[in-house]
């Protein structure tokens, strides 16, 4: 072993001579890149042989002396605690810095190395400059500056090398500046060991991004199977939408919303959005969450566009309308993060019992750990809502927000209008080349990894009844009781519920079962024994059961109707009630105005208007049919009435012709009057009996109702009363 070693108490197998980075060198000249390569091969020879020196140097022309040096500074290690190796033959490449010996001799235009001799001097000074800027001070509760300035930083400096008894004509009082330089020049050296400090004195987004951003620990496998993970959130999109409607008086009315939300879940693996919601509510909740993950699971179907030039490009579309295996789709893992909607109980038990897959919220506030949807985002406003003239822009200074306000009632950017441009846009996006699927499309890319045979779950057929509803389970108890004669029922929201097959089964009674209720249908609800056994499926009573609605709509329906704001009767359709409620007083009040926007949205959606204007028509078409009976009717009761008066007067003189109604009804009116006339002066009490008798508000249309109530009178007299 050489002797170089030896001094050195180094072990040969210690130094890793084949694992040295190698040294780019298309940068040098020749005459360098002659002097590099002649270092390097006495480098390896000297390492890696038991050749004598003297031969090293005929070898290469390097004397001793310089074969030693270069020799340790390959061996010396870097602020990184990693080996020079070949680093260290580079010329001007320093490897450790300048140290002074002395500050005696200083000479005044020269202070290289004296910050580093003053702080080696005075070691407490060091200390004092990195407590004071990375907030290291062990005192409690001290009062210090959120991020102190290199300005400040110095004069505290300066005071304490004062304190420390330096005299003014020592370092660093005979420099022009007081050594400023030097601490600015310190502390960013020095940053290098203390980045956590530093990023904390920066800000919270500054720690954020540190933490998750490039962090090898932190660093997430390759994603490359479609719904192998989803990331979900919600944005608050920057444009301000209008909604248009009519006063009770017919006057058309035109004024902003509250800004709403867009909730899209998007697949990891392959960029693609597999579905979407708009929540008019001024904070979106666990219902829209719900609506979000429904439009998910099941098929897409393009929207019927009524904005002239809006269309649907070529290619667009979801992967559940495009590939038959992504229908009724699940994922086996979902991000998002900590917001209040997404923590809810009956969220959680959706994503795991019903879809079947594991939660990953993430730590809070970090939204780099969603990053695909937090870019979509940004895609979707920079392509499309940030062009409208109603944008709010990214910020108050963005030079794209102009009177959004005025614009948004100008133009008549409604809500319908903003729920087909959502719809084209994202349907849009699938389809278009994305620079992270390497210039593909998201379809293109689920289309291909379906091809290369890998797996996509998909939910049972049993179960995908439930995934569209969604439903809430609860139990409640049955109510009857068959002394009182009230027909068995269960409660929920301050309606009935019950069926046929259940009004008459008493033995249901007191007993509890599980309902399940489809939050955006409440019509019917269906309910479950407690040993699991469907029972059936239970009706509204009244006109609730009759009409299509939400559960967030009933509520809203119910709170204003506690709260006295509105009324409508049991023959009333609650839900109509309520929007001509809405449309009288949404003039002074934004919140009634999301809330209108939110029904008609809701109508829109299931097509409850159509649907009613259909149920109109049959009820029209019902109601001419029974006129139509009701006509055949009285033309009998006029021949049978004829046939009577010929056979109680053979010799009438009109026996033979058809009398009219009018006729009738006079002739009635006047035997009436002679029998009133005839028994006048026998009792004035029958007198008035009978006078009463008389219906002077007998027309052409009631007259044969009214014979009818006579013959009932007539048998009504006849009848005795039972004595028990």
């Amino acid at each position: 072993m050489r002797s170089f070693f030896l001094q050195r108490n180094i072990s040969i197998d210690y130094i890793d001579f084949h694992n040295w980075d190698s040294i780019y060198t298309g940068d040098l000249n020749e005459k360098e890149l002659s002097i590099f390569n002649n270092k390097k091969k006495a480098m390896d020879l000297f390492f890696n042989t038991e050749m004598p020196l003297n031969e090293i140097v005929k070898e290469t022309g390097i004397v001793k002396s310089e074969i030693y040096r270069f020799a340790s500074r390959c061996i010396v290690y870097d602020d990184n605690n990693k080996i020079m190796g070949y680093r260290g033959l580079i010329s001007n490449n320093k490897i450790a810095p300048y140290i002074r010996k002395s500050l005696n001799k200083l000479d005044l235009t020269n202070f290289s190395g004296a910050f580093q001799l003053l702080l080696n001097t005075y070691p407490q000074l060091k200390i004092f400059l990195i407590d004071e800027y990375f907030k290291r001070s062990k005192v409690k509760n001290s009062a210090r500056e959120r991020k102190i300035s290199y300005k400040n930083l110095h004069r505290k400096f300066i005071n304490e090398c004062r304190k420390l008894g330096i005299k003014s004509n020592d370092y660093p009082f005979n420099t022009t500046s007081l050594a400023r330089k030097s601490v600015e020049r310190f502390i960013k050296e020095i940053s290098n060991k203390y980045i956590q400090e530093v990023s904390g004195i920066n800000g919270e987004q500054s720690s954020m991004l540190l933490n998750n951003v490039n962090n090898s620990i932190n660093s997430k496998s390759t994603i490359t199977r479609p719904l192998e993970r989803v990331e979900f959130d919600g944005h608050l999109l920057d444009v301000i939408v209008s909604i248009v409607f009519q006063t009770p008086k017919g006057e058309e009315i035109i004024d902003t919303l509250n800004r709403i939300w867009l909730l899209t879940v998007i697949d990891v693996a392959t960029r693609a959005v597999i579905g979407y919601h708009l929540s008019f509510n001024k904070e979106y909740n666990e219902e829209d969450v719900k609506l979000c993950f429904q439009s998910a699971i099941l098929p897409w179907k393009p929207k019927e566009l009524t904005i002239p030039g809006l269309s649907y490009s070529k290619n667009a579309g979801f992967p559940s309308s495009k590939f038959s295996e992504a229908k009724y789709g699940v994922w086996d893992e979902i991000s998002y993060d900590n917001a209040k909607s997404h923590l809810s109980k009956e969220i959680k038990d959706i994503l795991t019992k019903q879809i079947g897959c594991t939660i990953n919220m993430g730590p809070v506030a970090v939204p780099v750990n969603r990053p695909i949807v937090e870019r979509l985002f940004k895609t979707i406003e920079e392509n499309g809502f940030h062009r409208l003239p109603s944008t709010t822009g990214s910020n108050v200074l963005d030079p794209k927000r102009k009177d959004p306000e005025q614009n948004a009632i100008k133009f008549s950017i409604t809500s319908e209008a903003i729920e087909e441009l959502c719809d084209v846009i994202i349907a849009n996006y699938n389809g278009y080349p994305h620079d992270g699927n390497d210039g593909f499309s998201p379809l293109e890319v689920f289309g291909s990894r379906i091809e290369q045979g890998m797996f996509i779950a998909n939910l049972p057929e049993e179960n995908r009844d439930s995934v569209t509803l969604f439903p809430i389970i609860c139990v409640r108890q049955v109510k009857g009781n068959l002394e009182q004669g009230r027909r068995p029922f269960i409660n929920y929201k301050n309606e009935r519920y019950t069926s046929p097959e259940l009004s008459r089964d008493f033995s249901m009674v007191s007993e509890k079962v599980t309902i399940l209720i489809n939050t955006e249908d409440l019509r019917t609800v269906v309910i479950y024994r407690q040993d699991g056994s469907k029972y059936g499926v239970l009706t509204c009573s009244g006109y609730w059961g009759t009409v299509q609605h939400s559960l967030k709509l009933r509520d809203a329906i119910n709170k204003f109707r506690r709260e006295r704001y509105f009324f409508y009767t049991d023959d009333e359709d609650p839900m109509d009630a309520f929007q001509a409620f809405l449309e009288e007083n949404a003039i002074n009040d934004k919140k009634l105005r999301n809330l209108l926007a939110e029904i008609k949205s809701y109508k829109k959606r299931y097509n409850i208007d159509s649907k009613n204007k259909e149920k109109k028509k049959v009820l029209v078409k019902l109601k001419k049919e029974q006129q139509i009976l009701h006509q055949e009717v009285i033309d009998d009761r006029k021949v049978v009435t004829i046939e009577d008066i010929s056979r109680d007067n053979p010799n009438n003189k009109q026996n033979d012709e058809f009398k009219s109604t009018h006729d009738l009804i006079i002739e009635q009116k006047i035997n009436q009057r002679e029998k009133c006339s005839m028994t006048a002066n026998t009792n004035s009490v029958k007198d008035e009996i009978n006078l009463n008798n008389i219906n002077p508000e007998i027309t052409e249309t009631n007259y044969y109702d009214h014979l009818i109530n006579v013959e009932k009178n007539k048998n009504k007299n006849k009848r005795k009363s039972i004595s028990l």
